[in-house]
């Protein structure tokens, strides 16, 4: 069966176009990468929009398909809903137009969550017209969780259509307490993963839409390693009791998991936490925090790939 990576990111041309116009919120390129208003800066590979490079560094990682998403960088949640829509729009059809005619790739949507009737109108568009196979969103837009009511748009037509919401941390600049070391992505990260997969299970919210699909990169966070203590919170604090009727762990089911986290070890007891069903490879790439060698980790960790394949495929199914 194929290597799927399912985390794999793109910029696609037009979007660096208007960078480089400066008509991207600020966002401009400089010196072969995209500079943030904030500060934030990263080199733009040509495999971020070349669709031949992109393809030949799939080679050369082992990888047979991906399924690309776009930068979260570039989510800018906090921009006007008009103008979000707008380059949510520009984007999932550059997208479809990198990976169209291409049997190799695949598409996941972006969505303008700071408006969710339009997120939920352009996730239809993106699946229905465009041929994408689901969504990424950030683990919140910007200080909303997902388990927000606002935000129940989104998740219901990602369930009617049968497709992924894969969750995504994002930032462009500090988090406070995390500034120093790079902590803002090797902590910061996986600490919103697990924020944003706790709140949807402790909210109720997994029970409220039972066919949803959510898939959780970077491993899943620090979510699967605190799993007995959310079940301890669930059986002694009353704070978590009500909402839901089972304990926190038992909804580990309702999510896919990709194995990025740079450690053989790990990466076993995740493949043993979570089952063959729910285990997925992810990448990262082209960024530097990507896994340049996932297929060899793989088969180090005992990982059987045709198993990450069907998992793939339970995924993405409608």
């Amino acid at each position: 069966m194929p290597v799927v990576d399912i985390h794999t990111h793109v910029i696609p041309a037009p979007l660096l176009a208007r960078a480089e116009a400066g008509r991207l919120f600020g966002v401009k390129g400089e010196d072969g990468g995209l500079v943030h208003p904030e500060g934030f800066r990263y080199p733009v590979t040509a495999d971020f929009h070349d669709r031949d490079a992109l393809l030949a560094r799939m080679a050369s990682t082992g990888i047979d398909r991906s399924v690309v998403s776009l930068a979260p960088t570039l989510f800018l949640y906090d921009k006007p809903a008009a103008e979000g829509a707008e380059l949510a729009r520009e984007a999932n059809d550059a997208v479809a137009e990198l990976v169209g005619g291409a049997a190799a790739l695949d598409g996941f949507a972006t969505l303008p969550l700071q408006d969710p009737a339009a997120a939920a109108l352009e996730l239809r568009r993106a699946v229905e017209e465009l041929g994408l196979r689901g969504a990424q969103i950030g683990t919140s837009a910007g200080p909303v969780p997902l388990d927000a009511p606002a935000l129940a748009p989104v998740l219901e037509e990602a369930q009617r259509l049968g497709v992924p919401l894969v969750l995504h941390p994002y930032y462009t600049g500090d988090k406070p307490g995390l500034g120093d070391f790079y902590m803002t992505n090797t902590v910061g990260n996986p600490l919103d993963t697990c924020v944003a997969a706790t709140r949807l299970i402790v909210s109720g919210t997994l029970d409220r839409f039972p066919r949803l699909k959510i898939a959780l990169v970077h491993g899943g966070g620090f979510f699967p390693y605190q799993l007995g203590r959310l079940d301890r919170a669930f059986a002694v604090r009353g704070e978590l009791q009500g909402s839901i009727a089972r304990a926190p762990s038992e909804y580990l089911e309702r999510f896919w998991i990709d194995g990025l986290l740079h450690a053989d070890g790990p990466l076993a007891f995740l493949a043993q936490l979570v089952g063959p069903d729910r285990l997925v490879l992810g990448t990262d790439l082209p960024f530097d925090m990507g896994d340049p060698a996932p297929v060899e980790r793989v088969r180090r960790a005992g990982i059987d790939l045709d198993a990450l394949a069907r998992a793939t495929d339970l995924l993405l199914a409608r």
